[in-house]
């Protein structure tokens, strides 16, 4: 392996076929794997599982929370910012799955590998995360949770019990991350167990119980660009950028597809390995660098077939997955819920239920509760597993004492990661209250969007051959993004200030 100079530049070494690789060890060289051929049959069998976890993750807050909270407000007047975000999120998901494509590393590794050295960058995207690693979702399935216990909204008196439940949710969290030989295997599992019974509850509730007139309305407020609420006196800016933020992923949760890819061994993650369960794990190893693959005419039209699985799974699955997770409760809001109401932060989670209870009977508050609970349970798995993944790839490569460890020891920096991140989760729980920790969480992942967009633009530009960096269309796309979120971000600092002075 290669060694580094005072400028933490990689110098190269002898005997292996190498390509610079800026602030980090140079790149080996191999032959890129072929995928399976091509097929809509073989894209379910065989390759189908990062944009399925990514919305799995997608359909959380800014499906679930925010977006009935703004439609139960403003009815559909809000949801194209909705679409903004989702298409703009799918460039730096194409981006950095391109970049994991070529490299078998998860992006971050690419942001490390850029001056001045991988120390800094680690320094940066660590400490931007530490605001952002709220277990919110925990919080607002609990009060689903509650609500189906106590048979009614929770309210304020009943923090303590929705707290507890909280707990054991986020703790169950854990449990499941400790098993499945690669983590991977087993968030992929679980999430699309929870993808399928969400939508496919939501889509009954939306063609058997919702008038083709509000379907009309859902379609009309995702493609009203620039339409804002009538009177603008006393709107939530803040709210609505957080809206904005987590409509699709927001914050690194969209870099993530880049650790999933490597994970699931799309391209050159098939040489790399991936990050072993602390139970059944013991031959899954993690190497500290990427390899990549010259752009031969046999490895350039391989890469083309991996893209055509990239783009079925994210503008198949995730891009059309999320209009429906962010369409589908709006429709359930504008039909149960009456315009103009405001939303209870401590019944955030369960006051669609309450609204389809008083048209469809008892049984549906209760079904409605269990597909609330299964939408936020599932964004909090993924984020229980995402915070100390990330984490545990920058240490892994970024810093050369980790370099240094055996391939298989990566699960002993990802758990040990995951119980600090467990431990500062029980915390929070006990003094912060859940919809605070969403709009904080949120606010942070839309300036994270910012500085990750022109970071993705320009590792693509300069690490990558020629002929595998993005068109000038996506590159725009990548810098749209970063100025969509500062717009927001701006918005709701002005918002913020004016309210302190």
């Amino acid at each position: 392996m290669s060694s580094e100079d005072a400028d933490g530049m990689a110098l190269p070494s002898s005997g292996v076929e190498r390509v610079p690789g800026g602030c980090l060890p140079d790149w080996e060289v191999a032959d890129l794997p072929a995928p399976p051929p091509y097929t809509l049959g073989g894209a379910f069998r065989n390759v189908i599982g990062p944009g399925i976890v990514a919305l799995g993750i997608a359909i959380g807050s800014g499906e679930w929370i925010l977006g009935p909270a703004l439609t139960a407000q403003y009815g559909g007047a809000l949801l194209w910012i909705a679409t903004v975000a989702i298409v703009l999120q799918s460039f730096v998901n194409t981006e950095v799955i391109r970049y994991a494509l070529y490299t078998g590393e998860p992006i971050f590794s690419g942001f490390m590998r850029c001056r001045p050295g991988s120390r800094f960058w680690a320094v940066v995207y660590v400490g931007m995360d530490v605001a952002a690693i709220w277990p919110a979702w925990a919080a607002m399935a609990a009060t689903a949770l509650a609500a189906a216990w106590f048979g009614r909204m929770p309210g304020v008196e009943d923090r303590e019990t929705v707290r507890g439940f909280a707990y054991l949710i986020f703790l169950s969290c854990l449990a499941l991350v400790m098993f499945g030989g690669k983590i991977y295997n087993t968030i992929e599992k679980a999430e699309i167990f929870f993808v399928v019974w969400i939508l496919g509850y939501l889509l009954f509730i939306g063609l058997f119980m919702v008038p083709f007139e509000t379907w009309a309305r859902v379609a009309k407020g995702f493609v009203s660009f620039g339409t804002l609420p009538r009177s603008t006196e006393g709107v939530n800016w803040v709210l609505v950028g957080a809206f904005a933020s987590y409509s699709g992923l927001g914050g690194y949760s969209n870099l993530m597809l880049s650790n999933y890819v490597r994970d699931k061994g799309w391209g050159m993650g098939k040489l790399t390995g991936a990050i072993p369960s602390a139970i059944g794990g013991q031959t899954v190893g993690l190497s500290h660098v990427g390899k990549v693959f010259r752009p031969t005419p046999e490895n350039l039209g391989r890469f083309r077939e991996w893209w055509r699985y990239v783009r079925f799974e994210q503008y198949g699955i995730w891009v059309c997955g999320c209009f429906l997770g962010m369409g589908l409760p709006a429709l359930m809001t504008l039909q149960f819920v009456p315009v103009g109401q405001a939303v209870d932060p401590w019944a955030a989670a369960a006051f669609q239920a309450e609204g389809i209870a008083r048209i469809a009977g008892r049984t549906f508050w209760y079904l409605t509760l269990l597909c609330g609970f299964w939408i936020l349970y599932s964004t909090q798995l993924g984020l229980v597993d995402a915070m100390p993944r990330r984490w545990t790839d920058i240490f892994w490569t970024g810093f050369e004492r980790f370099r240094g460890f055996d391939p298989h020891r990566a699960k002993w920096v990802y758990y040990p990661i995951l119980l600090f991140y467990v431990l500062w989760g029980l915390i929070s729980l006990s003094v912060a209250p859940p919809m605070v920790m969403i709009i904080v969480a949120a606010s942070v992942g839309g300036f994270q969007l910012v500085v990750a967009s022109v970071h993705v633009w320009h590792v693509n530009r300069t690490k990558l051959p020629v002929e595998l960096r993005p068109p000038l269309w996506r590159q725009a796309g990548l810098l749209a993004c970063a100025a969509f979120y500062g717009v927001w971000a701006v918005i709701a600092a002005m918002s913020v200030l004016k309210k302190i002075f």
